[in-house]
């Protein structure tokens, strides 16, 4: 053989065994680009996340998909893969994510998924029914667009697109984030068709002005925002000119409380100008007018035929608030006036929490959110028993005083046989790894059990209940697991059981589990499979039975380690009708905190342990209200201060102290609640030196400073059932932590003696 011919054989062996060598490594992605190339020949699709490309990490994200068919027809559904807050690979699906189309054909479909992570991959797929992937693709980074931190403060505007919202705005001390993050929707294919895509915003600014787009939008746009406000959502109202082209729609007429009168022209701006203090001149305004009989009233002005009329003011919409300013905060007049970002900031003020300095002190923690503080204390399980320090020290120190002292001064000098050494070192490393086994066993035990928190939401106004569900898992043996829940619910006078929506639930930060965690906890995780139900009014799913080959709602194939945890959420709604004479509750004349006239309770079981609260005032109700017991309440009755019953507030020698609130606390999940409830109201971070922004769209503090108070209660049984799975073999787990409190949302009517719309003298 030649020279030559002998460096090509060496060249082609070492090109073989570097593709010997390399081929387990590149054969998948290999394989997966060339199966997609082939079997996504003809199929088209073009991507967007987000709400106008920004999405929070953490909470549920918009992509809006356009597909389009090629030569061949297309039967699919469409799989959404991404990862959880863990970093673990989950993949989605929606029975309404259905694909059909015929031969060059386009559609266009909305998938709303929770992301845990800014930097991991997002792939879409188009799968038939008989799971074969037809289409598979990563998005770019384009279509991928802004993520933003789950506490960053975000504001969505829909209107004009001279919005303009991020005049206010200042540079974080940091300089990476603004002060808060600002998109603007001013086209009809932007706005989402589900509630889920707003629950990472934390105020949704409403203009009137883009009349073309008040007349584009569909029901489904509508009611999505409106149910998403009633959930807990923070929204600014500002209407002027074009304010009956956007009261045309029936879900935007019910944020309303009064009458819709008109739009008058040339109104005088001059209360607006000496409300913020402004020297600047403005222009008359094209203000929307209407009669409120309910909300505070925090400005008048008058039209040109000098009759009042609000224009600034605040009601709540069942647990969530709705400011209100009578022009539109894109109109021209407004754009041209050099005092516009002051009233920017009124309408922005006290929507999320302002970063306190504590907080800072809290890194060992791990945490710094009250959605951490949660965490810990559903992952906190009675019959687990971690190890520390100090029992690794303790068994350790055993090992060395045998091996050490003891050999020599005993074994070596004593008796005189130092070969005995071997022998005793063999004894005690078998002896340590038993006491190690023995002691995981104990501590980690093989049982499954599970930690839950229910929070059921009635709103006395729209009808409705909202139900979430907060639940740990403790896995025991390793396996993959599948989770279901079930609530109770009545049809035809009879009662039934029906699928609940479950998804994974996360935290925000840098600790374990966190959003922006660099700890790498998806290690050896298999991938797993979310069946969700993505409509505001789903239909309800009866429970399979134990047999069932289909999969409903819920959780499949989640990998769980020995002695390893799970965090779920579920959510649900239903109407449930409330009697009016159930509750009778209004102001005293006189006083704008204090409640008369009585309250019955309206479901079928007891309320343990009640609280209301309203404005500055907390009510203790009897342990035990039974169903259709009535708590009367007159100017005789003396409430606690809402801030004193919060904080736990004592007389001590004369002098008033509160107990202090400990992050690290895990042992009392009651206070935990009620304090992600009324955050705001006993002091916010300044107190508990925590944030509640993850859970803000909870924090009622809002509320009960207008005309709602809220009951909250403990119930004794839990509204959901849970089925769980190991390796498809189901399981009976232990029931740890269980609680259930229910939150009633109730009008309260003015005094007759009161003024129908009573001016605040702030407009916090």
């Amino acid at each position: 053989m030649s020279s030559y011919g002998v460096h090509v054989w060496i060249a082609k062996s070492l090109a073989i065994g570097l593709l010997v060598s390399c081929g387990p490594a590149i054969s998948q992605d290999t394989a997966i680009s060339q199966d997609t190339a082939i079997r996504s020949t003809g199929i088209e699709l073009k991507a967007e996340m987000g709400l106008a490309g920004t999405w929070k990490v953490g909470y549920p994200a918009r992509t809006l998909l356009s597909i389009t068919s090629g030569l061949t027809p297309v039967d699919g559904h469409i799989e959404v893969q991404t990862v959880d807050g863990d970093g673990v690979s989950v993949v989605v699906q929606n029975p309404e994510w259905k694909v059909r189309l015929a031969k060059n054909e386009t559609m266009q479909l909305e998938a709303v998924v929770k992301h845990g992570r800014s930097n991991r991959p997002i792939v879409i797929r188009i799968v038939d029914s008989n799971q074969q992937v037809l289409f598979e693709r990563s998005l770019d980074a384009k279509e991928r667009g802004t993520p933003i931190p789950a506490t960053q403060p975000w504001i969505v505007g829909i209107g004009s697109d001279q919005l303009q919202l991020d005049q206010a705005a200042m540079k974080s001390a940091k300089g990476t984030l603004s002060e808060y993050t600002t998109t603007s929707l001013t086209q009809p294919q932007q706005l989402p068709s589900s509630s889920m895509s707003y629950e990472g915003v934390d105020l949704l600014m409403l203009s009137s002005r883009n009349n073309t787009l008040n007349r584009s939008m569909s029901n489904a746009n509508t009611g999505a925002i409106r149910l998403w406000i009633v959930r807990g959502g923070r929204c600014a109202l500002t209407l002027g000119g074009n304010a009956d082209s956007w009261m045309e729609h029936a879900d935007f007429a019910t944020l309303m409380p009064g009458v819709f009168q008109g739009v008058e022209k040339d109104c005088d701006p001059g209360r607006l100008e000496s409300f913020i203090g402004s020297q600047n001149p403005l222009s008359k305004l094209s203000c929307a007018t209407f009669l409120l009989n309910s909300g505070t009233i925090a400005l008048v002005s008058k039209t040109p035929n000098r009759m009042d009329f609000p224009l600034m003011g605040k009601w709540a919409i069942g647990s969530g608030k709705v400011s209100f300013l009578a022009t539109e905060i894109d109109s021209p007049e407004l754009q041209a006036w050099k005092s516009r970002p002051e009233v920017l900031k009124m309408l922005l003020e006290d929507q999320w929490e302002k970063k306190d300095q504590r907080t800072d002190n809290l890194a060992y923690q791990g945490y710094d959110d009250l959605a951490g503080q949660l965490n810990a204390t559903l992952d906190d399980f009675p019959q687990l028993t971690l190890g520390n320090l100090t029992s690794v020290s303790i068994i350790a120190g055993l090992l060395c005083l045998i091996i050490g002292p003891f050999d020599y001064f005993v074994i070596s000098k004593a008796w005189k046989r130092p070969r005995g050494t071997w022998i005793t070192l063999i004894a005690c490393s078998i002896g340590s790894c038993l006491i190690v086994v023995g002691l995981a066993k104990s501590w980690k035990p093989a049982t499954p059990c599970i930690n839950t928190l229910e929070l059921v939401d009635i709103d006395y106004q729209s009808q409705s209940l909202t139900g979430r569900g907060f639940a740990h898992f403790y896995g025991g043996e390793r396996g993959a697991f599948d989770f279901s829940a079930y609530r109770r619910t009545k049809a035809n006078d009879s009662e039934a059981s029906v699928s609940v929506p479950l998804d994974w639930f996360g935290q925000p930060g840098k600790g374990l589990g966190g959003f922006d965690s660099t700890v790498a906890t998806d290690r050896g995780m298999p991938t797993y499979t979310i069946v969700m139900m993505q409509s505001d009014s789903p239909k309800a799913q009866p429970a399979p039975s134990a047999d069932a080959n289909t999969k409903s709602t819920g959780i499949y194939g989640a990998g769980i380690p020995a002695a390893g945890t799970k965090a779920l959420f579920a959510q649900w709604n239903e109407a449930i009708p409330i009697k009016k004479e159930s509750h009778s509750l209004s102001m005293v004349a006189g006083s704008i905190d204090l409640l008369e006239g009585s309250l019955a309770n309206p479901l079928d079981f007891d309320l343990l342990d009640g609280i209301l609260i309203y404005r500055g005032r907390a009510y203790s109700l009897p342990t035990r209200l039974r169903k259709g017991d009535r708590v009367p309440f007159s100017s005789m009755t003396l409430p606690k201060d809402v801030v004193r019953r919060l904080q736990r507030r004592q007389n001590i020698g004369g002098e008033e102290r509160s107990s202090p609130w400990k992050p690290a606390d895990t042992d009392n999940l009651d206070r935990l609640l009620e304090m992600i409830t009324f955050h705001q109201a006993a002091g916010g971070s300044s107190y508990t030196s925590l944030y509640n922004r993850y859970l803000g769209s909870l924090d009622c503090s809002d509320v009960i400073r207008l005309d709602r108070a809220i009951l909250l209660a403990e119930v004794k049984d839990s509204s959901l059932t849970w089925s769980i799975r190991r390796d498809s073999i189901p399981v009976q787990s232990i029931e740890g932590q269980r609680k259930t409190f229910v939150r009633l949302i109730i009008p309260v009517a003015r005094s007759t003696n009161a003024p129908s719309n009573p001016i605040s003298p702030t407009f916090k």
